[in-house]
Parts: C-alpha cells; sequence; structure tokens
C-alpha cells in the first residue's frame, strides 16, 4: 500500500494493460511527475488516485491544450494514429511507420508523455484527441464512401451519366462513384484529362484544408453538361460533374480523401522531425553584453524619466480603469518614445511595483514608494528587477491601441492588456534564443518565428504578431542585443540571479561623476552618470541624447526649472564649476546670473495665497494678465494682492504666463513647494517563483507519492465492509461506535477523512485511543503516530483482516 518510486527501467507486466487506469499503473514515478509538470491542469486540485487521473485525461479542455502545445512533427504522427484509428480499433506501430514513412520515434514519445495515447505495441487513443486533432487530420477530407453516402439522389443522377455509370438510386449511386475514386488506375486517368484551372483547384484543396466556398454559381448539377461560367465556380462545377468533389451544401465542396491522397507526394503531406535550423551571426558573448548595456541604461532612464513626468503630472485613472489615450500620448512626447514603446515601459514599471493608482475620489497614477528605495539600488538590481516583473507579467503591451471589446481602444494599465498565456509564450521564445550558442545572434528575426512556429503549429497564426512583439520588447529591456541573448539574460533565465546581476555590473560601464560642458551650452557625461549627478544634470538640463555618452542641452527654461525647484544661482554656478572638467563657459555664467536677479522678483505665499513685489509696475501687469484672471487676484497694497487660489496653481499659472515667481516661507525665505514628491499607495511587484517555471521536482514527488497512495487505498476498499458515512463536522453515533469496537478489537480500519484545506483523503488506521475529539492511532503501512480530530472524519470502514489487509 506505501507508495514508491520504481526504477524507470523495471519490465513491465506480461499482460498489456486493458485499460487508460492499468497502463498509468505501470507508469514510473518519474513519466507520471513529468506528466504533471506538462499537464498541470492534471493536478488542480490534486487527484485522489490514478482512476481520478485518467478521469481528468479525458476532459475535453484538457485534451485540447495537450494537442494545441504539440511540435509540428508529433502533431503529424497523431494525425497519422487519428487516420488508422477511425474504424475504432487499436493502431500498431508497424502501420503507423508505414503511413508516417520514418519511425515516429519522439513524436510518439511525445504523445506518450502526455497521455494522448497509451499502450505499447498497440496504441489507444484517449478520449476526446480525435475530435481535439479536428475533422480533417492532416488536411484531408473524408472518405468518398462517406461523403457520396450524404448527397441526395437527384444530384448524384448527373454524376453517375457523366462518368458513364448507369443511374441507381442510393447508397448503390455512392458506393458506385466511391468505388471508382478508390480504383487508383480510374482515378489517375481522371486526374490526367483535367484542365489547368481544375488541376490548381484541386492541388490547393489537396494541401488542405479539403473544404472550399464558392459564391454566385449553383454547385449541384442537375445535366450531365457542365456549366460554362468563368474562374473557380465553373472548375468546380466541372470537378463535381465528373465526381472528384463531392458538395456538402449549396455552396461548400469537400475534396474526397482518396484525390487529395493521389495528389500529393505524401499521404500526410510534408513532415518535419526536426525544428527549421536558426541561421545565426556569431561574435564575442562579451561583445554581445556590452551592446546591451547600453539598452539596460536607457530602459533605467526612462523609467526615472517616467516617474518624474508622472509625478509632476500624475495622469488620472479612467474610470473603467488604465490611462487615458491624450495621458498616453502626453507621456510619449515628454519621454520622446512612440506609443507602443512607452505603453511597454509604463506596463513593466507597474509591474514591478513602481508605479500605482492612488486611493481617491480622483484616483490618478503615481510612483510608489517601492520605487523611491529601487531609484537608490545599483544598475544591475534595477534592471534584475524590471526583467523578472517583464517575465512573470501576466500583460501584452503590444494590445495598447488596438480595438477590444465593443470596438474601444485598449490603453495601458487596464483590465483588456491582461492575457494569462503571455508568460508561457515570452519563455519560449527566450527558450528558442538560448538554445543558441552564447554570442550567437538570428540572421533574421523571421528565423525565430519560424522555429517557434514548428514548437506549436496550431497556435502559430495567433502567436505570431505576439512573438514578433515579444522579441521587439526584449530587444528594448536589454534582454537581448543586435537580437542575441545576452549573457546575463541567460543567467538569469536559467534562475541565478545574483549571479545575473554580477554578470550585468562587469560589463556596465564605470560610472562618471565629471562632465564636459561645452561653449553652445551642451553637457557631454562620458558614461553612465552616477545618481547624484544624474539627479542635478535632470534638474538643470535637457537630454538630449542617450548612449555610451549622454548628452544634455542647458537651456533659459532648463535653468528656471531648477530655480523654482529651490536652487540659487550660486548653487548652480558650483554645480557647473565643480563637476566639469572643462571650463565654465563664460555665456552659462552670464545666463545664470541673469536668470537668478530676475527668479523671485515676484513672489507668492499662503493666505490661500499671496504675491508680493517690491516693482509696483511687475505687481499691476501681474494682477491685469488675462492668463491668471481666473485665480482672482485682488491687490490690497501697492507691493501686495492677494488670492483664495492655492500656491502652487498660482506660481504654475504665473509661470505659463511667462513670469518667474518663487514660492516663500512666512519668514520671506525662498522655497520649493512639493519637497516631498507625492506618492502611491504600495504595490507588490510580479515575482517569478521559479525561472523554469512549474511545480518543483521535490512538490512533483510528493504529489505522486499521494496519487499512488490514494490508488493503493482504493484498490484497499474493494476488501472492506460497507463504510458508516457521516456529514463533515458532525459525529454520528455509528461512527464513534465503530471507532470504540476498532480500538477493543485493535483492528485496522478506513477512515475518509477532510483535510483543512477541503481536500478529501483516506487513511489506513489502527485506532489506539480517542478523546477529547481527537482521535489517535497508527497511521499507514509504517506505523506513524497520527492524530485525526473526529469532526473531520466522513466515514469509517472496518477492513477484513483474512483478507489480507
Amino acid at each position: 500500500m506505501n507508495a514508491r518510486s520504481e526504477p524507470a527501467g523495471r519490465p513491465r507486466a506480461a499482460d498489456p494493460p486493458t485499460t487508460l487506469t492499468g497502463w498509468l499503473r505501470e507508469r514510473t514515478d518519474a513519466e507520471l511527475a513529468t506528466l504533471l509538470r506538462r499537464r498541470p491542469d492534471l493536478a488542480l486540485p490534486a487527484p485522489a488516485d490514478l482512476p481520478t487521473l485518467a478521469s481528468r485525461l479525458t476532459v475535453r479542455a484538457s485534451v485540447q491544450r495537450a494537442v494545441d502545445g504539440l511540435n509540428a512533427f508529433a502533431l503529424k504522427v497523431l494525425e497519422a494514429v487519428v487516420l488508422l484509428a477511425e474504424d475504432g480499433d487499436s493502431v500498431g506501430i508497424d502501420a503507423l511507420t508505414g503511413l508516417l514513412g520514418l519511425p515516429p520515434g519522439p513524436g510518439l514519445a511525445e504523445l506518450r508523455e502526455l497521455v494522448l495515447v497509451w499502450g505499447g505495441d498497440r496504441l489507444t487513443l484517449v478520449s476526446f484527441v480525435a475530435e481535439s486533432v479536428g475533422p480533417y487530420p492532416a488536411g484531408l477530407g473524408r472518405p468518398a464512401r462517406t461523403l457520396f453516402a450524404q448527397v441526395p439522389d437527384v444530384h448524384l443522377a448527373p454524376v453517375l451519366r457523366a462518368v458513364g455509370l448507369p443511374a441507381t438510386p442510393q447508397p448503390r449511386a455512392g458506393r458506385a462513384l466511391a468505388d471508382r475514386l478508390e480504383d487508383r488506375g480510374c482515378l489517375d486517368r481522371s486526374l490526367t484529362a483535367l484542365a489547368e484551372d481544375e488541376r490548381e483547384l484541386l492541388d490547393r484543396l489537396a494541401g488542405g484544408p479539403p473544404i472550399g466556398t464558392v459564391r454566385g454559381a449553383p454547385l449541384l448539377p442537375r445535366s450531365p453538361d457542365p456549366l460554362r461560367v468563368d474562374g473557380d465556380a465553373g472548375a468546380t462545377t466541372r470537378l463535381l460533374t465528373c465526381g472528384l468533389l463531392a458538395p456538402i451544401d449549396t455552396s461548400s465542396v469537400e475534396l474526397p480523401r482518396e484525390v487529395a491522397l493521389a495528389l500529393r507526394a505524401h499521404p500526410l503531406g510534408s513532415i518535419d522531425p526536426e525544428p527549421p535550423a536558426v541561421p545565426v551571426l556569431e561574435r564575442e558573448p562579451a561583445e554581445l553584453d556590452r551592446v546591451g548595456t547600453t539598452a539596460v541604461l536607457e530602459i533605467l532612464r526612462l523609467v526615472e524619466s517616467l516617474a518624474a513626468e508622472w509625478t509632476r503630472h500624475p495622469p488620472s485613472q479612467l474610470r473603467a480603469g488604465g490611462l487615458g489615450v491624450r495621458d498616453l500620448r502626453r507621456t510619449a512626447r515628454a519621454l520622446d518614445l512612440d506609443e507602443p514603446r512607452t505603453a511597454v515601459l509604463i506596463e513593466v514599471a507597474a509591474a514591478a511595483g513602481l508605479l500605482n493608482a492612488t486611493h481617491g475620489v480622483d484616483p490618478v497614477y503615481l510612483p510608489t514608494p517601492e520605487f523611491d528605495a529601487w531609484a537608490g539600488r545599483p544598475p544591475s538590481t534595477q534592471w534584475a528587477d524590471l526583467a523578472l516583473a517583464w517575465l512573470a507579467m501576466t500583460r501584452q503591451p503590444s494590445l495598447v491601441n488596438q480595438r477590444g471589446d465593443r470596438d474601444r481602444l485598449i490603453t495601458p494599465l487596464s483590465p483588456e492588456v491582461e492575457r494569462g498565456t503571455v508568460p508561457t509564450l515570452r519563455r519560449q521564445v527566450l527558450e528558442a534564443l538560448a538554445a543558441l550558442p552564447p554570442g550567437a545572434a538570428p540572421r533574421d528575426r523571421a528565423d525565430v518565428l519560424a522555429w517557434l512556429a514548428w514548437q506549436a503549429p496550431r497556435r502559430a497564426n495567433g502567436q505570431r504578431p505576439v512573438a514578433a512583439a515579444i522579441l521587439a520588447e526584449a530587444e528594448m529591456l536589454g534582454l537581448t542585443a543586435a537580437g542575441g541573448l545576452a549573457g546575463y539574460s541567460r543567467t538569469l533565465f536559467a534562475g541565478s540571479r545574483t549571479v545575473a546581476e554580477q554578470v550585468l555590473q562587469s560589463a556596465l560601464p564605470e560610472p562618471v561623476d565629471t562632465v564636459l560642458v561645452q561653449p553652445d551650452l551642451t553637457v557631454v557625461v562620458p558614461g553612465p552618470p552616477v545618481p547624484d549627478l544624474a539627479a542635478e544634470l535632470a534638474l538643470v538640463a535637457d537630454l538630449e541624447s542617450s548612449g555610451g555618452a549622454h548628452v544634455y542641452r542647458v537651456s533659459e527654461a532648463s535653468l528656471r526649472r531648477a530655480l523654482d525647484a529651490g536652487r540659487a544661482g550660486a548653487d548652480l554656478r558650483l554645480l557647473f564649476e565643480r563637476r566639469s572638467r572643462t571650463p565654465v563657459p563664460q555665456s552659462l555664467r552670464y545666463l545664470i546670473d541673469d536668470l537668478a536677479q530676475r527668479h523671485g522678483a515676484l513672489r507668492s505665499g499662503p493666505a490661500s495665497a499671496y504675491l508680493r513685489c517690491d516693482d509696483e509696475s511687475l505687481l499691476a501687469r501681474a494682477v491685469a494678465d488675462r492668463s491668471v484672471a481666473g485665480l482672482g487676484v485682488r491687490r490690497i497694497a501697492p507691493t501686495i494682492a492677494i488670492t483664495t487660489a492655492p500656491v502652487a496653481r498660482v506660481l504654475q499659472l504665473l509661470r505659463d504666463a511667462g513670469y518667474a515667481p518663487a514660492a516663500e516661507s512666512p519668514d520671506g525665505e525662498i522655497i520649493a513647494l512639493d519637497a516631498d514628491p507625492p506618492r502611491a499607495p504600495s504595490r507588490q511587484p510580479i515575482r517569478v517563483v521559479r525561472a523554469a517555471g512549474g511545480p518543483t521536482p521535490a512538490s512533483l514527488a510528493e504529489l505522486v507519492n499521494r496519487i499512488r497512495s490514494g490508488d493503493a487505498l482504493t484498490q484497499v476498499t474493494r476488501r472492506v465492509h460497507p463504510a458508516v458515512q457521516q456529514v463533515p463536522g458532525v459525529t454520528s453515533a455509528a461512527t464513534m461506535a465503530s471507532l470504540r469496537d476498532a480500538i477493543r478489537n485493535d483492528r485496522t480500519v478506513l477512515l475518509g477523512y477532510a483535510e483543512q484545506d477541503g481536500t478529501a483523503t483516506r487513511h489506513t488506521v489502527r485506532p489506539i485511543s480517542m478523546a477529547g475529539g481527537v482521535l489517535r492511532g497508527y497511521d499507514g503501512p509504517h506505523g506513524r503516530l497520527s492524530a485525526f480530530a473526529l469532526h473531520r472524519i466522513t466515514a469509517v470502514a472496518p477492513i477484513r483482516e483474512d483478507d489480507g489487509a
């Protein structure tokens, strides 16, 4: 009864199993663990025994998922099995090999591993597999005998006359036409006599699918003379008349399987046992890492710029959730990105827990406190946070700006971007790149897409644009460089984050703390700036270009931004003098002094707000300015005016109108408002539990042991007396009596038990005591002392000792 791990090479039983449950019992623990790993839906919740597992293997939705995930060769093998098993019999390996034209080897092993077929020398399809493959396996239509049997007599009569057969009623008419197509010599003569357009039409249908539709012309002739019309409709009608096509309704036809097999070079079409090769460009792995670091530094800068932009101008959250179209466009302009890349940036930052919506009446998006902690980490750690969040997030940014339900635009952070299957596809894309040698990059992205299409051909059409978007996102995030997987990304994908951060840190250029100030007021940073320098430059200058070196431009607007933030003119001069390795241009000194002298001449303070200015004419001009009329400014003294608007709004409107106001404290000192930027509530970042995905080997081994133990108990139940049943939570008198009798007579019983998580389990117990609402006894063949709450016992059945239980 105990669960045991049996060696993979153990001998099979002499008599082959006749049921799926029996075949599963012969599988090794490793084979069962592989099945549960590759089809995780079978383990939710954990099956109690092997009959339960066998039942779940025949669930239509589970079978469909497994079939859709097959690679091209395994799918061809399965289609061959379906074709050979149409009469309901099992399929021999020799017959399968003959139809394929090569050994089924790895394809058949895949089908057995996923338990889509079972058996040894004779293969049996699991229920719903043929239905999941579809009505036309390998693109072949139904046999002629099946098709013509469904055509009414009135429509078969002209076909019989056209091919020289006597007019007979159904079913003999259908059998006669089918016999003619099953005669290969007769069929070849009919194909040879076809016109070019007729042969072209048959070749298209023979390639699959075998169904064709024609509009605007009758498909069911009533006379032996074919209708003379142009185009496919005429060719279709002639082929119907000579019995090479079968009508299935008034506008559709189907190519009989015999005709398709005669036209094909191989019965199953093209068969590719191996995935297509991916031509590569070889380079040194270290060079690929250096190229990738440029994208790494750029994505880190963009995240910081996004947080700064949303701190200054928080976008509103739509009522239905997500970011508005206008806010997306404004953010894209501010970051100098296109909208698709901006959507990727927003979604990844949100998945990493760096952005969130506030909890208010009018929620807005803001950086979270986690962003402040993230901003202080080393670049390699920052990048690893973003990369892992991207790998794990169930969001598909490429959907943004497409039309969703009710023809509405999909926006970032909205529920419509959610796609649960995207993480799996991301891993498949990266696995394709990881399969290449280190330092190798595909010559063409289309080769990678072709490799992915071979891995899951039934999903290829829908996944191809998504896979292309994933490759672009990986390039943007720095996981790939020049199309190849960077070394640090390989390490991260393998599950070692610490080593990946070390590899990336060694590849990143050393941060610099000095700049080169040019006479044209550009500031060149010859490398990635240290965090404090980057923060200062973002305040006093505007970034023009980034890469190996960063180029900033100092302007009147950027210097005024620094003055608005509370910097004094002396602070700005000291910044450039201390950081620049070149002399500070005189034009920059003059610009700083001039702006510092004019800045703050007009001041505002809380009153709700007031304006104070020693220059009476300047104050009079500001009060009379139409741009600030909405503030309701009222002059109460030659140098003072007040308003009910908040100070921040007063400052913003005055600056938009071209003035240079400054905020001041109650004691008259110039201050910077909002020194502590607003933040949204914390958001839990998305984590990757396991880089390889799925449950751990230890958890799978434990699950297999539980299933085998449950299966052993299931077989024991055939040798026990009828159980005393009860409602969980209610201990009946009969249950208590059965347990007391087992304790007095030292007998073993089978307990049905409801675990804390709600799962039903069974235990073979030799009870020794019962008190305080708890039954104690030796559980299982190993005699482990266990305790069972009486109110959780659902059934009690004594085991007959004379049966060897």
